[in-house]
């Protein structure tokens, strides 16, 4: 009696669905969850090419788990609790609840400098030589009062 000749090469590998979808809930990236199921990541990244399902249940998987923390934050800011308040508000209406203020100020530098060539001091209108540095006397130099 002959047996059946086996087919040569490495049996299918059978990923469970429910798992996966279980495991992409809890927020486990694809390697995590290539780990958790005993396989290897380039296994893993082959089936999840090969099979709309997989890919599917992996997208369910981490929707569900976003609305289970989205519902478990709402429920915590409206139950009173003030850090989920404000994780909420500033994540929802970062325009309105946001703690960065920007402030836009354009300044126009040629009118600053062509200002600053003309100064008031002590009442008087000085133009200012800017092309050239000032020249000190003895005269222009402050003096002590030791009186």
């Amino acid at each position: 009696m002959d047996k059946p000749r086996k087919k040569p090469g490495r049996k299918p590998v059978v990923i469970d669905i429910d798992r996966v979808e279980q495991l992409a809930a809890q927020g486990l990236g694809p390697y995590q969850i290539s780990r958790a199921l005993g396989i290897s990541w380039d296994t893993y990244n082959k089936n999840k090419k090969r099979s709309l399902e997989l890919s599917e249940a992996i997208k369910r998987g981490e929707a569900k788990g976003l609305a289970r923390v989205s519902n478990s934050l709402f429920k915590s800011a409206n139950e009173g609790n003030v850090t989920a308040q404000i994780f909420y508000l500033k994540n929802r209406d970062s325009k309105s609840w946001s703690d960065r203020q920007e402030v836009n100020h354009n300044l126009n530098l040629a009118e600053i400098l062509s200002s600053a060539k003309t100064r008031v001091i002590d009442g008087k209108v000085v133009e200012d030589q800017l092309d050239s540095p000032p020249v000190l006397t003895k005269d222009s130099l402050p003096t002590k009062n030791t009186s």
